[in-house]
């Protein structure tokens, strides 16, 4: 069933794939406060909600697999996946290729993290409240690597790229709200994605010295951390 929070969240995704070099430019608390904000909530989400639902997950299905980290092994290929794309753009034999090639190798697994996501997100049954507060953290997540990923490459990223990022993350919605919710494979595409959204919240939006806001960081990590946990209590999430 599609919820008006659910139509909301797709929407600003979309948004964010589209405008997010313009969003962080054009941030009114600053670039540095922003990626600062947005990396302090990503690696509060992390520790907070992907590793216990990790756990869960392999709790349930350990009874009816071979041995008890199935699914962790698939969140760590997705972590081993993701750092071989970022390699490969800063290898020697990246500089001897075109800036598209380079670019439109990370641009297309961009594309498949974005949809594994997107429909992720949208196949859980999780509405009102708690839909509002995690599509807060994928947003501001969406926003940090996005932002990254077109920084380095601003003429592609905005001419092709970032149309590519929209629709991988349109399709993601829209399969996640009318495809299956359950079963061995969604549980593999949330341990997937879980170790990629670890390598890409730990390697490229904790803000370097220079780049950050401490404070910003700190606090935002923080609320976000405390929120979450007292909203889980209290709501028996």
């Amino acid at each position: 069933m599609v919820t008006i929070e659910s139509i909301i969240i797709g929407i600003v995704f979309i948004l964010i794939q589209l405008y997010a070099l313009t969003i962080v430019e054009r941030s009114p608390i600053g670039e540095k406060k922003l990626l600062s904000l947005s990396g302090g909530v990503a690696i509060a989400y992390v520790f907070i909600y992907i590793l216990p639902t990790l756990h869960k997950k392999q709790e349930e299905f350990g009874g009816s697999l071979a041995l008890d980290t199935e699914l962790y092994f698939l969140g760590l290929l997705g972590l081993l996946v993701y750092f071989s794309v970022y390699s490969f753009a800063q290898t020697k034999a990246a500089t001897h290729l075109t800036e598209l090639t380079v670019y439109m190798v990370q641009a297309s697994f961009f594309m498949v993290y974005s949809f594994i996501i997107s429909y992720v997100v949208f196949s859980t049954d999780v509405k009102r409240v708690e839909s509002v507060f995690y599509g807060l953290a994928i947003s501001l997540h969406f926003i940090g690597w996005s932002y990254h990923l077109g920084k380095k490459h601003p003429r592609l990223h905005k001419t092709r790229g970032r149309y590519m990022l929209a629709g991988a993350t349109f399709l993601g919605s829209i399969l996640g709200v009318f495809g299956p919710s359950s079963g061995l494979l969604i549980e593999s595409m949330i341990a997937f994605s879980s170790g990629a959204m670890l390598f890409n919240v730990i390697s490229k939006e904790l803000p370097f010295e220079k780049h950050a806001h401490l404070p910003t960081f700190l606090i935002s990590s923080l609320i976000y951390a405390a929120t979450m946990i007292s909203l889980k209590a209290f709501f028996n999430w």
